[in-house]
C-alpha cells in the first residue's frame, strides 16, 4: 500500500465502494482504486465475488481489452483494489454524452470486445457483467478525437465457464436463460436444472450494441421482474425512428448475437466472423 498515493477526493461514488485515482510511486504510472469497504454480510460477500473475480481474470492472462488489476489489498476494514485507469470513463456515459454511435465506430468497438471474450471464454471465464456501464474507454474523448481502445472492466460476477444455475448480472442486458432462473428462483429452479454458460456474455454484448447503435436498451421494466419477463416474451425491438438510420446488416448482427437459444448462439470467435464486423 505504501507504493501507492492515494487523491484526496474520490472521482466517483456509489453505495457500495468509491473509486479514487492514484500515483504508483515506484513507476509514476496514474491508476485508479476502488475502496469497498466491509464489515456486513452483504459488503463481505461483494469482496469475496470480486476476489474471486480478479483471480479468475488474472488466471486467464493479460489481454489489451481487458482493465488489467496491479494489486488487491485488505486494509483499516477496506479493500483495495489497484487497475488501469482509463481517462475516457464509461461507453455508457460516452452514449449519454454523444447520443447513437455511428455503425464504423461501433464496429471498432464491438470487434475489440468481441477480442477479450474469445480470450476470457477460450480460458474457461465468463465475465456474467457486460454492459455499457463496464466497458472503459482507455484515451480522454473531448471534441472529436477517435473512440480508440476500449477494455472490459468489473470482475465481480467473472468465474469458471462450468454451467451455472446463479442468477447475477444487470437485469437490463441478462440473456434469457438467466432471466428464466431469475423468474424461478430458488428450488424449483434446481429442480428444472436451468443453467447458463459464457453463451450469456454474447447476448450482453448484443445489448451493448443495441444500446450503442440506438441510444436505449431493448427490454426495460418497472422491476427486475418484469425486465426478465419482457426478455422472455418479447421480440428484440427495431421500431423507434432511431433504427431507421441504422443499416440492416448491423440490426442482423445485433439479433445474430441475441439469439434466444442459447446453443445457437455464436462464440466470441465465430461472431468476429460476421459480415458487418468484416466490412
Amino acid at each position: 500500500m505504501e507504493r501507492y498515493k492515494l487523491r484526496p477526493y474520490p472521482s466517483a461514488r456509489t453505495p457500495s465502494s468509491a473509486l479514487y485515482l492514484c500515483v504508483d510511486q515506484l513507476t509514476e504510472r496514474e491508476l485508479a482504486v476502488k475502496v469497498i469497504g466491509k464489515g456486513n454480510p452483504s459488503a463481505d460477500r461483494r469482496v469475496r465475488r470480486l476476489l474471486h473475480g480478479v483471480q479468475m481474470v488474472a488466471r486467464a492472462g493479460p489481454h489489451q481489452n481487458l482493465i488489467a488489476v496491479h494489486g488487491v489489498y485488505d486494509s483499516d476494514g477496506n479493500v483495495y483494489v489497484f487497475m488501469d485507469y482509463a481517462e475516457g470513463g464509461t461507453l455508457l456515459n460516452y452514449i449519454k454524452r454523444r447520443g447513437p454511435l455511428p455503425e464504423g465506430v461501433t464496429i471498432q468497438v464491438v470487434r475489440q470486445l468481441l477480442e477479450a471474450l474469445a480470450h476470457l471464454h477460450g480460458r474457461g471465464v465468463m465475465h456474467r457483467d457486460i454492459k455499457a456501464e463496464n466497458i472503459l474507454i482507455r484515451e480522454p474523448t473531448e471534441g472529436r478525437k477517435p473512440l480508440g481502445r476500449v477494455c472490459i472492466c468489473d470482475y465481480g460476477f467473472a468465474t469458471c465457464s462450468t454451467p451455472t444455475n446463479e442468477c447475477v448480472g444487470s437485469p437490463g442486458y441478462c440473456a434469457p436463460e438467466i432471466a428464466l432462473i431469475g423468474i424461478t428462483q430458488g428450488p424449483k429452479a434446481d429442480e428444472n436444472g436451468y443453467c447458463y454458460d459464457e453463451k450469456c456474455d454474447i447476448w450482453s454484448l448484443g445489448v451493448t450494441t443495441y444500446a450503442m447503435l440506438s441510444g436505449q436498451l431493448p427490454f426495460t421494466g418497472g422491476t427486475p421482474t418484469d425486465v426478465f419477463k419482457s426478455i422472455l416474451r418479447d421480440s428484440v425491438p427495431f421500431s423507434s425512428p432511431t433504427w431507421g438510420n441504422v443499416s440492416h446488416e448491423a440490426k442482423k448482427f445485433v439479433l445474430y448475437l441475441m439469439t434466444f437459444k442459447a446453443s445457437n448462439r455464436p462464440s466470441a470467435r465465430a461472431a468476429l466472423g460476421h459480415p458487418w464486423l468484416v466490412v
